[in-house]
Order: C-alpha cells, then structure tokens, then sequence
C-alpha cells in the first residue's frame, strides 16, 4: 500500500524550489482539482504560493502528493492538499499530513475541508470548527490544530 513515508516528504520555501518543482505542483493541483474536482470558480493559480512552504511527496521521482502551508500566517494557514488521482486511496494523503503536522508541531494551524474529508481529518487529529460553508462550489469545513488532546 503505502511504500513512503513522512521522511520521504520535503517541504520547501516557494524560493527552495525549482522551476521543475513548481511546475509539477502546478500541473499536479491542476490535475487533482481543476481537471477531477472542476473546480473553476476560483482560479488556482491564485498568486498566494510565494508565500508559502510547499510539501512534495515523490514517488520514483514523480510528484505524487503536495500541499501548502502559509507559514507565516497566525495561526499557518494548510491549503491544496492534492493527491494524484493514480495514486488516491493509497495512504500517501496521510504521509503528506503527517509531514505537515510535524512540521506544524505545537503552533496553531487552520484548513479549509472538504467536507467529506472531515472525518479523515479528525483522524489524524485536527477539529472541526464553525458551521459548513460552500467554497468553489464545494461544501467546506473549518479544521484547527492541534486539536484538544490530538497526536502530534
């Protein structure tokens, strides 16, 4: 099933990557949300990555999972978790959370949800917050960490 794991997962100031590496974010969030989800509402070249840290899972050299944290926000803001849809169901959104999270550590943390990924979330111990809300047509939730008593 899962044949990465967190320490395989890299996480990088927009300045740390490449022009490949932000290419294949791009190409990757396109394939996972504009391409799978249609979401066209909301543009996703949105010109906010430049400030933030980019999470790349690879595997055999592929870009397979991102996501993004804007780590200077308070509390981090975590955006765009995309898994490709080749490799959804395999665990590899989990080891891409499980980077953030030990990267997030003790400080406080916000996502928007799709609401359907609550309870995913929940697992891995982030908290529901707020009332649902719709976002590019979707229907979201507000999540927070770490949450009361949640596994870092």
């Amino acid at each position: 099933m899962v044949d990465v794991s967190v320490d395989d997962v890299q996480i990088k100031t927009f300045e740390e990557l490449t022009k490949r590496e932000l290419y294949q974010v791009m190409v990757l969030r396109n394939e996972v949300f504009v391409v799978g989800q249609k979401i066209t509402a909301e543009p996703e070249v949105d010109g906010l990555d430049v400030d933030c840290a980019h999470v790349l899972l690879r595997r055999e050299g592929r870009l397979v999972a991102t996501a993004r944290i804007f780590y200077r926000e308070a509390p981090l803001v975590v955006g765009r978790v995309a898994v490709h849809p080749d490799c959804q169901r395999q665990g590899l959104g989990t080891v891409v959370m499980r980077a953030v999270q030990r990267y997030l550590g003790e400080r406080p943390a916000e996502l928007h949800a799709q609401a359907h990924l609550e309870t995913w979330y929940q697992e891995l111990g982030w908290e529901r917050f707020g009332e649902p809300f719709v976002e590019a047509e979707i229907e979201h939730v507000m999540m927070r960490w770490p949450a009361s008593g949640a596994p870092a």
